[in-house]
């Protein structure tokens, strides 16, 4: 057996699995408890960040799941991250320092995007574009064509299954226009279009052949000199493709966003800048954005528009601060309406956070499916939901605010999707006295955790004759089962199931012995040989079997065992508050109820499963209540 022993106090025995955010803490954001507040957990050697919320709303729960990829000086472990909707770590994994985690669609299928490598390179980066599938399993690993290193500011999956993303290639440039050397160097804003499975090359642009040095906003500041310190004049940070074929460009330094003709490379218009191609209405500050991220398209019909002529909007992250000692505006995001036939531009909407946040760099700005619209503040740890008029709904921290322009946690951008995660991998379970703590990272669609055991003293490798010793609810990353004082069994296991009560997986039994965790706890990691999933034939499924099949021997023992196990559901249905959806079977409503079923010998009755649901449900309720939540230490 591949397990280790990990020698833990009593009290850490008893602590929560997951703990509670915090919730308007001043002494969060002074950085009271630590530079960021992290919780670890007894089953897994990951750790899940700790929220501050400032604004809290039903509106924002969705059911959908926050993404994320924190680095930064108070960092440990870099990688992509995914949260629920209260909070709690779903998944994590450790990578090189990781960028723009998003959920994107390729031919159909939903995958994990990101990039990781090495972001150390003047202001941008080297490494690898990745896309897992729904079991996390690497699919396809994109670099840059014609041996360009691949960037992190963007990738992109377009309409047409094809990935645009930037890089940033060193070129030799005469800079004396701008007061530099005639044999001068730069970092060139080039952007790629390639196809996904071959990364054969579609297209490219680069910067230099339609821009100006001098239309940048950046001077050298010392760069340019030679090969080993190029100046960076464009800093392209965002590519989209729309349905006509061509792409919408983002530039940092030059203050603008550019249309770009995706057959020729031409320049069609320009957005902001000094050679702004746009009218802004009256009082509008539309084309006023500096320093700006994450430029995307969005096109409508619907009122004053027919189907021939939509409107087009575009939405963005406005920086309006560049750290380096320049003035410091307050960021916002931006949603803007453009007409391309009369080259005007208005203002639709403005997104600004109650706590002015001057994000000097990166930072995005997502349209979500129902309507409101998620900024994420990118070199400051927070993001904000807002309606889509611009009402505050949500408003949460990731690391204390009085870390914010320091780059102690930051994050590129900050996403919400839906998401379903089936990993490879197996639960984590760590054994102890008073009871099991249980994990299963990326695994989105367990509803419920089931314990069981059976009394083996050959200590035979039978998965037949268990039984259910405690039934509860998955409450977070990390669900805490209850083990009765006076459970008989010498072997145990962990069931994992979904909402419909099917099994998802199995542990293989191991050893029970209480004395033997009075002070210490067994840990069983998802990635031991003798974790499995359930074998269909052996597996108790919780379907209704039909009664004519029950006289057979091996299907009357199957059918015994799948009604155990749905009379359980049905009575943890009943004490959630759940509707059950096997309507065939009715909830338990007695003593003699419970005591008349066969198979339910581990629990003692009725009260006793009333308890157990008790213990095991979080007050749901009362999670953001009017106080400070405090972490356990």
């Amino acid at each position: 057996m591949l397990h280790f022993i990990l020698a833990l106090s009593i009290f850490l025995h008893c602590t929560d699995a997951d703990l509670q955010p915090y919730f308007q803490s001043a002494g969060y954001d002074m950085s009271q408890y630590g530079a960021w507040p992290l919780q670890s957990y007894l089953s897994s050697r990951i750790s899940g960040p700790i929220l501050n919320y400032w604004n809290q709303s039903q509106a924002c729960a969705d059911g959908s799941y926050t993404l994320i990829a924190p680095r930064g000086d108070s960092v440990r472990h870099t990688g992509p991250m995914i949260l629920d909707q209260d909070g709690d770590l779903v998944w994590f994994k450790e990578y090189a320092t990781t960028y723009n985690l998003n959920i994107q669609s390729f031919r159909g299928e939903d995958y994990l995007t990101f990039w990781a490598g090495n972001d150390g390179i003047g202001g941008h980066g080297d490494g690898t574009y990745y896309m897992l599938n729904s079991q996390y399993e690497e699919v396809y690993k994109i670099r840059g064509a014609g041996g360009l290193p691949a960037d992190m500011h963007e990738f992109h999956i377009t309409r047409d299954d094809t990935a645009v993303f930037a890089l940033y290639d060193t070129q030799p440039a005469d800079l004396r226009a701008v007061g530099g050397p005639e044999n001068g160097w730069i970092y060139d804003g080039v952007f790629q279009e390639v196809d996904i499975e071959t990364n054969k090359l579609l297209f490219q642009w680069r910067a230099s052949d339609h821009f100006k040095f001098t239309d940048g906003y950046r001077g050298l500041e010392e760069r340019g000199t030679s090969k080993d310190v190029p100046w960076d004049f464009f800093h392209i940070n965002s590519i989209d493709k729309d349905s006509y074929g061509n792409f919408l460009v983002s530039s940092r330094y030059m203050s603008c966003l550019t249309y770009v003709d995706g057959r020729t490379g031409d320049v069609i218009w320009r957005l902001g800048g000094k050679h702004n191609s746009f009218q802004e209405m009256p009082n509008g500050t539309a084309t006023k954005m500096k320093w700006q991220h994450h430029a995307r398209f969005h096109t409508e019909s619907g009122v004053g528009n027919s189907e021939s002529t939509p409107r087009r909007s575009i939405t963005l992250f406005d920086n309006s601060s560049r750290g380096k000692g320049d003035v410091e505006g307050t960021s916002r995001g931006l949603f803007v309406d453009i007409d391309e036939q009369n080259m005007t531009v208005q203002v639709r909407h403005e997104y600004w956070n109650p706590l002015p946040i001057s994000s000097q760099s990166q930072g995005s700005l997502q349209v979500l499916e129902n309507g409101n619209i998620l900024v994420g503040y990118g070199y400051n740890a927070a993001w904000t939901e807002f309606s889509m008029d611009g009402e505050v709904l949500c408003r949460v921290h990731f690391g204390p605010a009085g870390g914010f322009g320091s780059g102690n946690i930051i994050s590129y951008r900050t996403f919400k999707h839906h998401w379903i995660g089936k990993p490879t991998s197996f639960p984590d379970v760590a054994y102890a006295e008073t009871h099991v703590a249980v994990s299963w990272n990326g695994a989105t669609e367990v509803s419920t955790w089931v314990l069981e055991g059976i009394e083996d003293l050959n200590h035979s490798s039978s998965q037949v004759g268990f039984v259910a010793v405690s039934v509860v609810p998955k409450t977070g990353f990390e669900t805490d089962i209850p083990v009765p004082a006076d459970m008989p069994y010498q072997r145990l296991r962990v069931l994992a199931l979904d909402l419909n009560g099917e099994v998802l997986c199995q542990t293989t039994p191991v050893d029970w012995n209480p004395k033997q965790f009075r002070d210490e706890v067994l840990v069983v990691p998802g990635d031991s040989e003798l974790l499995h999933h359930g074998d269909e034939g052996k597996v108790l499924l919780l379907v209704l079997i039909p009664l004519a099949t029950a006289l057979a021997g091996y299907l009357l023992w199957l059918g015994r065992e799948r009604l155990r196990l749905s009379l359980l559901m049905e009575t943890l249905h009943r004490l959630s508050g759940q509707k059950s959806k096997h309507e065939s079977w009715l909830p338990l409503r007695s003593s003699e109820e419970f005591e008349g079923v066969d198979g339910l010998d581990g629990l003692d009755g009725l009260e006793d499963l009333e308890e157990l649901g008790s213990l095991s449900h979080s007050d749901h309720h009362g999670r953001y209540s009017e106080r400070e939540y405090r972490p356990q230490a």
